[in-house]
């Protein structure tokens, strides 16, 4: 310790200008005030004739709105409108700004007090202290390890909610066009049986058929015409769902001119049959691999392995030091002090056993998402195997209805068949054609699911390392203390 006898006015006015000075720069509170009909307005407001969305197009290099659209252009709408999307990005500034709150070193402390003594000749006593905290066991590394692989996890749910998006968009975009195609071949089927049913009059007022006849082909009339008005109705709802996943209003999306599938396209349709061949177990552990779920899954056990050794670095006290200033009597005294928490009672065992706790559970949830992901696939697989055989066997009863109904068109032609052997031939051929085109979306709904599964394209397959060797990670470590 050593004394000085001189007056303190000096680092009085020192220690009143460093308080000022640490009270400059601070941000101030802004009201952000949220209604309940903000977000409908908002809504509202999603419109593809949008400048901002226009720019959009230009930089993902579509220079002009689509003049017909298909799923993936409005996927466009959806990266841009989705409000999925608006909340993934928040949660991911938010854990960016985590990092930013681990990386921040504890503040000093200041005291400082004055008072008066019943000394005529040294009144004044002053006193003035600092306390300067120092984390030890590189405590702060592993906060901001922890906060780093945890926005690591808040970025890649962004790919996830992306892909998720894509999916709903891919899957109600099937729904709409197969809801579509069935409406319109329903359509077709009921204007056949009204003509039959119309001929069967004729001929059960001539007596050459029973009434039992004419009731049953009245009754699939009936069930027609019926299923003709719920497949109008399913329409409308498949429509406000494909525009809710593009994030469109109703409004807005009904003026969109939609690119949908023909009866021709999809009769034209030839799916490769050698793809289900490409899905060898490599291939599979490649695209497993690739799924955002579970590399954020590895990013979130990183995060809890952070934190074990977080909470073993606080098993370490921290240390403060503490100089001092005291002025008293007439003498300047000059001290250094340290201070540290004594672990006493318990070295942070609580702490660390549930982080290790956490780190186990986080392990165990990951192996379990990968046997979900993997359960997924196989089945994804075998669904579209199965699908892909359905659609030849309907395609094949198909083209032995087309060849019927071409017989018994020239028959008809020559006078050997009536016009009710006619329309039953053709109305058959129709049914044939509305099972071939349910086989089409059928297996246009497996490839999606298989899609989602392996969270990649098809057309990506062929591109993937047919000899690729991916161990399965199995994030388990040993923490010791």
């Amino acid at each position: 310790m050593k004394t000085i006898k001189q007056p303190p006015g000096r680092w009085t006015t020192i220690t009143l200008c460093s308080l000022l000075a640490t009270g400059c720069g601070y941000q101030q509170y802004q009201a952000h005030p949220i209604a309940a009909a903000q977000g409908h307005v908002s809504l509202r407001a999603h419109d593809t004739g949008d400048s901002g969305f226009l720019a959009y197009l230009q930089a993902e290099g579509h220079h002009n709105l689509p003049g017909e659209w298909g799923w993936q252009e409005l996927m466009l709408c959806t990266l841009y409108f989705h409000p999925d999307l608006d909340v993934a990005r928040t949660q991911l500034s938010r854990a960016m700004a985590s990092i930013t709150t681990a990386a921040q070193r504890p503040n000093p402390g200041i005291s400082m007090g004055a008072g008066r003594r019943n000394e005529p000749e040294v009144p004044e006593v002053y006193s003035l202290s600092f306390n300067i905290p120092i984390e030890t066991a590189g405590k702060r590394q592993a906060r901001i390890d922890m906060a780093t692989n945890l926005s690591e996890s808040a970025r890649l749910n962004i790919a996830q909610t992306t892909w998720n998006l894509r999916y709903r968009l891919l899957s109600s975009w099937i729904e709409f066009n197969a809801a579509h195609q069935n409406l319109v071949l329903l359509q077709q089927e009921a204007k056949l049986r009204e003509e039959i049913v119309t001929m069967l009059t004729l001929r059960l007022q001539a007596g050459m058929i029973s009434s039992v006849e004419l009731s049953n082909a009245k009754l699939q009339w009936q069930k027609t015409e019926q299923a003709v008005v719920e497949e109008q109705g399913r329409m409308d709802e498949l429509k406000t769902q494909l525009a809710s996943n593009a994030g469109l209003p109703l409004n807005k999306f009904d003026q969109l001119q939609l690119r949908l599938d023909t009866v021709d396209q999809l009769l034209g349709m030839r799916h490769d049959t050698a793809m289900i061949n490409t899905l060898n177990p490599a291939t599979q552990d490649a695209a497993l691999l690739n799924r955002v779920d579970i590399r954020a899954g590895l990013a979130s056990y990183a995060a809890s392995e952070a934190r074990v050794r977080l909470e073993i670095a606080r098993q370490y006290p921290d240390i403060s030091l503490a100089p001092a200033y005291n002025y008293e009597e007439g003498f300047h005294i000059w001290s250094l002090g340290i201070n540290s928490l004594l672990h006493i009672l318990h070295r942070n065992q609580g702490q660390i056993a549930e982080a290790i706790a956490l780190r186990e559970t986080e392990a165990a949830q990951f192996e379990a998402l990968q046997a979900r992901v993997i359960a997924a696939m196989d089945s994804s697989r075998s669904r579209y195997r199965s699908a892909l055989q359905a659609l030849e066997q309907a395609r094949h009863v198909y083209e032995a209805q087309q060849n019927q109904t071409e017989q018994a068109k020239l028959r008809f032609e020559h006078g050997f068949a009536d016009r009710l052997e006619l329309f039953t031939y053709q109305l058959e051929n129709l049914l044939a054609k509305q099972r071939l085109i349910s086989a089409e979306y059928q297996i246009q709904r497996a490839a999606a699911a298989l899609e989602d599964s392996m969270q990649l394209p098809m057309e990506n397959l062929k591109s993937m390392p047919a000899d690729a060797e991916h161990p399965t990670p199995k994030p388990r470590q040993e923490i010791t203390s």
